[in-house]
């Protein structure tokens, strides 16, 4: 190209010499035609399209120098980046694993969740009476396979200690539905399923490693279930997880006898299928609901009014526990991302000041607009793209720090897969976030730099620019977002803080300081009677409260914070009878004598259960407040009789006690009835015991105490009430402590923001706050000046936060108890906060400005 580009002058020359013109005179007159020659290179090259990877190299050469020759505005704007892209990373990764990442089984997009809606009502369950299941399995041909779980719990016994193991009955297809094939042995086959069949189960990894030990020879091996013998048959790999059982280590078929295959009273089974290939949603929901309008017509009683509405099960999975709370961290977390890019934009405006002289005499030496644009985006990205680096070794740890914290239990019930990790998606989504807000926030000081007026840059000596005007403010507008941003987080951290606190602070219904509990489920072989069952537990009863520093103890079918009561069909016997489809539930439990002593439940009205109630005695329950408010309005409950369950087994109030929360803290009080375990025996119950003494001694002595009438029982982990209710919270904890970190992460950045503003200012007015101090003005006037111009744009910010709060915690008053979404306390709190941390940022820059030398300033220029 050089060697073309300079005949093409010399022929022009020799023109000019032919013409009349002297040599000398030719070259020169062809060399002012033609330009520079290295400008014309350039121009070629860009119009060939082949100097951008040239330049590109240039530019990212050149940043790296001017990053690494600003040392300090490097380190400050990559360490403000990789705060806010490492809490964006890490809590992406756990959207990712539990929200966007596909469902591990193959063809994830052909699994659907089946669902009982009552049209009339306007409820809708996840379960589905053993009749029903079978007659949709038996009917449905839109699905290759359609199955049936629940969760379970079994007792292991035989080599070694008793234990109490998770799992699940699933129906024989379920791997197989799932695509999921074991590392040992074999799935479940049609004929496991059968009555009279030999018992087979499926163990996971996890659990053939600690209790057998890894036994290459497991599959075919006896174990004791139940005290029934069940053969193994596979081994499920340990990365296999089904979210909507949660924790399972062991898993048998359903097999059910004739009765229980007719039974359409009790739901308990979910269901979901895999559709045939080619076969759309709406075609298969089209057919489950006329197959639910044929049962409705078959069996009134039971269906009427019921349909099937089917659901993806990436969707179901994706709302389960935890994910609304996951949601609301991830739209703070980028809340925070936009208040560092800000913060950094308004870093880069302020160096670009700095810069003017340099930009000029690039703009004079031929560099256009877009060239210079090209550059300062060029260093924005890498500012971006070392942030993301940092912010990712951020994240890493954050990851590492929330998974440590999460109880195991817990974690087996939470939605994701496995660990979270920082996978090729997270770190994909880090790329392209660093890629466009090192685009987004980088355009403004890079459009800003390069609208100099060059002339009057170079004849300036201080190398300020004259669009120093529309810099400044640029700068305002960066400040008030984060302002505004920063007051949406810190607005909405403090509804949440106060949510939890009043929900942790609220009246559980009963005392759980010094209640320990453990579950208990009692084999039918060894157990088949109820007396045997009743005998058993009031042996354990007996025992366990002779216990050195127990004061009482007792059981209950279902205890608050362990697992969801089960709900019954109630009925005021002397009421008229309700229709089919409109019979009103209430929660239900048996306990034992001494049961609302040990959890100090207050009694309001009649009488306790205890031990007279036994089985030869007339039937009595205990009714909570909102059973007595939804039943019996203002008359007095004690003596009437209720119709308890399908059976109408009827039964005579003599005692109401104080509402109790069962399972969440934000419960709402739900009615409820308790009655005698020595009249409605249950095998699974569970053991509550008051004491004083340490978690770990009295675990010891319960387990021996029950040992000591059964040997062969199992016994779940012995926890405290305390610890029960913490790990059933931990969703709303984790929320509280990450969003406090979230808002505090933005009310430092948006101070720090304002701070440099007000740097900037100072140092920008120097020479004006000198003229001023030099006609008279006093201090404490300069210091109202640059008070007042930071506190007006925080008032702009916090006018501008607190209407965008408003709208934006609508959205959060699911995760809210207690506290209204639009709190004034909450609002007024956090606008005062804002503005005294805004004001303190202020006071430091606004006093400097005092203290500006008159003569020194007005030698500025």
């Amino acid at each position: 190209m050089d060697a073309e580009l300079r005949s093409h002058m010399a022929a022009y020359a020799e023109d000019l010499v032919r013409n009349g013109l002297p040599e000398r005179e030719a070259m020169r007159r062809a060399r002012m035609e033609f330009g520079g020659l290295e400008r014309v290179k350039e121009e070629c090259r860009e119009s060939r399209g082949i100097s951008f990877i040239e330049t590109l190299r240039q530019d990212i050469r050149l940043g790296l120098r001017m990053l690494r020759k600003s040392s300090g505005f490097t380190a400050v704007a990559v360490l403000t980046l990789a705060l806010g892209i490492g809490a964006n990373t890490a809590i992406f990764s756990y959207v990712n694993a539990w929200l966007i990442h596909p469902l591990p089984y193959a063809h994830a997009e052909d699994l659907m969740v089946a669902l009982s809606h009552n049209a009339r009502e306007g409820w809708t369950e996840q379960t589905f009476t053993n009749a029903d299941f079978l007659e949709y399995q038996k009917q449905a041909s839109s699905f290759s396979q359609l199955a049936a779980w629940t969760s379970w719990y079994f007792n292991l016994t035989g080599d070694g200690r008793p234990d109490r193991v998770t799992g699940g009955l699933v129906s024989w297809n379920f791997f197989d539905a799932l695509g999921a094939q074991p590392m040992l042995g074999r799935s479940f086959l049609p004929q496991d399923s059968r009555p009279g069949s030999s018992n087979v189960a499926i163990l996971s990894q996890g659990l053939w490693e600690t209790r057998f030990g890894g036994d290459p020879r497991i599959v075919g091996r006896k174990i004791t279930l139940q005290d029934e013998t069940y053969t193994v048959v596979g081994v499920m790999r340990s990365d296999f997880q089904f979210p909507l059982m949660g924790a399972a280590n062991i898993w048998t078929p359903l097999a059910f006898s004739d009765t229980q295959s007719a039974d359409r009273t009790t739901s308990w089974l979910p269901v979901f299928g895999r559709l045939k290939t080619g076969v759309t949603r709406e075609q298969a929901s089209a057919e489950m609901t006329t197959i639910a309008s044929r049962l409705a017509k078959l069996y009134p009683q039971t269906n009427t009014n019921l349909t099937t509405v089917l659901s993806s099960m990436a969707y179901e999975v994706g709302k389960e526990e935890g994910s609304q709370e996951l949601m609301i961290c991830f739209w703070a977390v980028g809340l925070v991302l936009l208040i560092a890019s800000a913060n950094v934009a308004n870093l880069m405006l302020a160096r670009g000041t700095g810069r003017a002289r340099e930009f000029a005499v690039r703009g004079a030496l031929g560099a256009s607009h877009v060239r210079l644009i090209r550059q300062l985006l060029t260093e924005s990205l890498l500012l971006f793209v070392a942030g993301g680096a940092a912010g990712t070794l951020l994240a890493f740890w954050a990851v590492q720090a929330i998974e440590a914290s999460i109880p195991a239990r817990i974690r087996g019930y939470m939605v994701n897969y496995g660990r979270v990790s920082l996978d090729t998606t997270t770190l994909v989504y880090v790329a392209t976030i660093s890629m466009i807000c090192g685009i987004a926030f980088g355009l403004a000081p890079a459009f800003e730099a390069s609208q100099i007026d060059v002339n009057s840059a170079l004849k300036s000596t201080s190398g300020r620019s004259t669009s120093g005007g529309r810099s400044a403010c640029l700068r305002c507008v960066f400040v008030i977002g984060e302002i505004a941003l920063a007051s949406v987080v810190v607005i909405s951290t403090g509804l949440l803080v106060k949510s939890f606190v009043r929900m942790v602070d609220g009246y559980l219904g009963f005392e759980p300081r010094g209640v320990v509990a453990a579950q208990l489920l009692i084999p039918p072989l060894r157990y088949g009677s109820d007396t045997q069952v009743r005998n058993f537990y009031e042996q354990v009863v007996q025992r366990v409260g002779a216990i050195p520093g127990v004061s009482s103890a007792s059981v209950s079918e279902y205890i608050p914070f362990a697992e969801s009561s089960q709900a019954v069909i109630v009925h005021v016997a002397e009421q008229p009878a309700m229709r089919a489809g409109e019979e009103r539930t209430a929660d239900y439990t048996a306990v034992g004598p001494a049961y609302f002593s040990t959890m100090q439940i207050p009694l309001l009205r009649g009488r306790a259960l205890d031990a007279e109630d036994g089985p030869a005695s007339p039937k009595v329950v205990v009714i909570n407040e909102a059973l007595m408010r939804e039943f019996f309005a203002n008359q007095n409950p004690i003596g009437r009789r209720l119709e308890i369950g399908h059976e109408a087994t009827l039964c005579t109030i003599v005692g109401v006690v104080h509402d109790v929360k069962q399972f969440y803290l934000t419960d709402e009080p739900h009615p409820q009835v308790y009655v005698s375990a020595s009249q409605f025996p249950s095998a699974y119950m569970s053991l509550v015991v008051r004491t004083g003494a340490s978690q770990a001694g009295i675990a010891t002595a319960i387990r021996r105490a029950v040992w000591s009438v059964d040997g062969r029982q199992p016994l779940s982990t012995v926890e405290t009430m305390g610890t029960m209710i913490a790990e059933r919270n931990t969703p709303n904890r984790f929320l509280m402590q990450l969003m406090t970190f979230f808002g505090a992460a933005a009310l430092l950045l948006g101070a720090i923001g304002i701070y440099g503003l007000m740097v900037h200012m100072v140092t920008q007015r120097t020479h004006e706050i000198g003229i001023r101090l030099a006609l008279g003005a006093e201090p404490r006037g300069v210091m109202r000046l640059m008070l007042g111009q930071g506190l007006n744009l925080t008032t702009r910010g916090l006018t501008m936060g607190v209407g965008a709060s408003f709208l934006a915690t609508r959205w959060m008053a699911t995760s809210l108890y207690g506290v209204s979404a639009r709190d004034p306390l909450t609002f007024a709190g956090v606008s005062f906060l804002l503005a005294v941390v805004a004001l303190a940022a202020c006071y430091i820059p606004a006093r400097r400005a005092t203290r500006v030398d008159p003569m020194v300033a007005l030698r500025y220029e």
